[in-house]
């Protein structure tokens, strides 16, 4: 029988990862994302149950929500199918996947469909069945593997192996190199890989990434804006980016590269570096950087100015200025602020008030502060996908999670696009 590989959603695009395989009779699904669309949020789950009325696993790879963001969704239409991923990828989700719901209602708080898909989401929850890394899942005759991947915390690529020694590798967000939180991704080694399919983030990019680089550069915006008088905001994703940002913050500090400063962590990146501690063991909060307290009858924005009068520096979610959110009130907050900075340290989509501010000329105009980006990437650049590639030397691969131009057009795998191996 002819094995299948179908991207859902994630194919040519960045959110709503969603991707299907099918190996002999054995059904999978890998991802179930979201979109930051409020239009269209979800992978097309209309063609995915007519694709596959049955599933016979579903796999996570990571807890970033254009990975699992609608997984209380798919576990409703599939109940009885079990759902895969790593013990620390199962306690982030818990947590990214209520956010990512409560960001969608914002504006409806009392919406009957909000608690629906919290009602959804427990349920989802109890199917988990949490595996180690380089564990064996059997399910009839395909077992599956999953692979440190680098990225975040309890990132996993998936290995699928079938038949007489052939494999299927999917990366997932993947980083061969390490970082301060997570080591770099392990690779199969001396199994024939029928199939590489792989993300292509920053793939098609340009610029080359140079991690010394970025980070003497941020140090530096740091710096000469606590110099000048200024408070600096840092937008940044709740989990793996701003982890990686407080020690980089922290180092700064330590060798003499920042002055001493007060840094607060706010939003849902103060929860989530609580849980970084506790599953890595290892103090990332500490006298210089402290979660952002509360203050009891306040209200949301009086409470973040007064973080702003108490802290030199705001680290806070979400890392794209998405609105409504505390890091777009603490940039609304500092526009006006000639001495201040926000500092962008990632990727943005076209929905964020982010982009617009770096590409909307009337916005930036309301912008008083100074605006920086200073790129840190948890993807593999196109030197690792190369390597990866050669490394694993399969007779056939293709490319998703990213956006191809006209020449890569044929390497990458749209949404759904049927892909033989």
């Amino acid at each position: 029988m002819e094995n299948l590989f179908i991207p859902v959603g994630g194919g040519n695009e960045i959110g709503a990862s969603c991707y299907f395989y099918q190996v002999g009779k054995v059904k999978l699904l890998v991802d179930s994302g979201i979109r930051f669309s409020r239009r269209e949020p979800f992978p097309d789950f209309e063609f995915l149950k007519a694709l596959a009325p049955e599933l016979d696993a579903i796999v996570i790879t990571h807890a970033h929500v254009d990975h699992c963001g609608s997984i209380h969704i798919l576990s409703e239409l599939y109940p009885e199918t079990p759902i895969y991923t790593t013990h620390e990828t199962a306690q982030l989700l818990a947590l990214m996947v209520e956010d990512a719901i409560k960001v969608r209602y914002i504006n409806d708080r009392n919406s009957p469909e909000l608690w629906e898909e919290y009602k959804l989401l427990d349920k989802a929850l109890s199917r988990i069945e949490r595996r180690d890394f380089f564990d064996r899942i059997e399910i009839r005759d395909v077992e599956l593997v999953l692979y440190p991947a680098g990225h975040i915390l309890g990132a996993a690529s998936v290995g699928i192996f079938y038949g007489e020694g052939s494999c299927a590798f999917h990366t997932g967000d993947i980083s061969l190199s390490p970082q301060e939180t997570v080591g770099g991704a392990v690779l199969p080694k001396g199994e024939r890989v029928e199939l590489l399919v792989s993300e292509s983030t920053y793939l098609y990019a340009k610029k080359r990434f140079n991690r010394e680089k970025s980070v003497e550069e941020f140090f530096k915006s740091v710096r000469e804006t606590i110099e000048r008088g200024g408070k600096v905001l840092i937008p940044a994703f709740a989990l793996g980016r701003a982890q990686e940002i407080i020690l980089l913050l922290s180092e700064g500090m330590r060798i003499g590269e920042v002055p001493p400063i007060t840094v607060y962590v706010d939003g849902l990146a103060r929860e989530v570096t609580n849980i970084y501690e506790s599953l890595l063991e290892r103090e990332i909060f500490n006298y210089y950087v402290q979660p952002a307290p509360s203050y009891p009858g306040l209200g949301f924005e009086e409470a973040c100015r007064e973080n702003l009068r108490e802290a030199d520096c705001i680290l806070s979610t979400s890392g794209m200025l998405m609105e409504g959110t505390p890091s777009f009130v603490y940039g609304k907050l500092l526009s006006k602020r000639r001495k201040s900075s926000i500092i962008l340290s990632g990727y943005m989509v076209e929905e964020s008030f982010g982009y617009k501010l770096l590409h909307d000329k009337e916005v930036l105009k309301e912008f008083k502060c100074e605006i920086k980006r200073h790129h840190f990437s948890a993807h593999s650049g196109g030197d690792e996908i190369e390597k990866l590639r050669q490394e694993l030397s399969p007779k056939k691969y293709t490319f998703v999670h990213g956006y191809p131009g006209k020449r890569e057009f044929k390497e990458h795998a749209h949404n759904r696009e049927v892909v033989r191996f």
